[in-house]
């Protein structure tokens, strides 16, 4: 029974291999078919134009006798029906590559629908095959190994998952926070210079009123941040120390008092911030990095854990 399993599995695992060949092929010659018939057109359009030159050149008439003056009308006529026949070739061409496309397909749906059950049959009898090594004692404990390594693993992506999204959120209002400051910052230059009155003071602290909610923002999102990074169970070593910076840029908005003193407290505020999106950003790019290498370590371990109940024997 296992050596006729094995067996089954290898030829399950074959037919899915042609079917999924088979599938590839299809949307390859569903693109040259359309490709073609798109040629195809363009070719007919091409020479019913020859015709209409070589027939307007047999005809007697302002732009016939043009030729006749400049070139004999026997070139022209020459010259013209060797693009007809050109284009004529180039026509029949395509049709024959668009009929071989549509035979092939043809053959490629005979082949779809001879492997169609195989992912079907491949999937029960890996069921099966599975079934019978956790019912073997030694075979068992290296399944339930390669499994823990493989939950393991899943639990680390989502982790990594996690963290990133938190930091994507804290550079998202760091980057609103900058931006608004930096509009209040050209506000308030404009207002300094008499240019401004009522609408400049304004719209000024209008964008300051902006920039302190995404301050507000950022603090709690760098909190999450925080614990999400401690959720990875210190294997991603990183320092992050700007809280107390930004709590400090959120303490400058508050009692203003001049004109003057609200500008450079807009500008040492917009540097603060920047500095601060200076350390964040690096975090989460290597946070994106350390993510995708853990998906390729998963792929890879479900890869190994396919393979390994596909080539192991019951009879050991």
């Amino acid at each position: 029974m296992p050596d006729n399993l094995n067996l089954q599995l290898r030829v399950a695992k074959e037919r899915m291999f042609r079917l999924h060949k088979a599938e590839r092929k299809r949307e390859h010659l569903l693109s040259r078919v359309y490709e073609q018939e798109r040629l195809i057109r363009q070719l007919e359009l091409q020479l019913e134009s020859e015709q209409a030159d070589v027939e307007q050149l047999t005809r007697l008439s302002l732009i016939n006798l043009f030729h006749t003056i400049l070139r004999s009308k026997t070139e022209q006529l020459e010259l013209e029906r060797q693009q007809v026949l050109t284009a004529t070739l180039q026509l029949e061409t395509a049709k024959q590559t668009l009929l071989d496309a549509q035979n092939d397909l043809i053959q490629v749906g005979d082949d779809l629908a001879n492997y169609q059950r195989a992912a079907e049959d491949y999937k029960k009898l890996m069921a099966v095959k599975e079934s019978a090594l956790l019912n073997a004692p030694l075979l068992s404990r290296e399944l339930e190994r390669i499994d823990d390594s493989i939950e393991e693993q899943k639990l680390r992506v989502k982790e990594l998952q996690e963290a990133l999204t938190a930091g994507k959120l804290v550079v998202d209002s760091l980057t609103d926070t900058s931006n608004s400051l930096e509009k209040a910052e050209n506000w308030g230059k404009w207002d300094l210079w008499g240019g401004g009155g009522l609408i400049s003071t304004h719209a000024k602290h209008s964008h300051v009123d902006d920039a302190k909610r995404f301050i507000h923002e950022a603090n709690h999102h760098i909190q999450n941040f925080r614990d999400e990074l401690n959720d990875l169970n210190g294997s991603f070593q990183i320092e992050i120390d700007i809280s107390g910076t930004l709590k400090m840029a959120d303490y400058w908005f508050d009692g203003l008092i001049s004109d003057w003193i609200v500008q450079g407290r807009i500008t040492n505020s917009q540097s603060q911030t920047l500095s601060a999106i200076n350390k964040i950003r690096p975090v989460v790019s290597q946070l994106h990095n350390e993510l995708s290498a853990a998906e390729t370590k998963l792929a890879d371990l479900i890869t190994k854990r396919i393979h390994w109940i596909e080539e192991s024997s019951l009879d050991s």
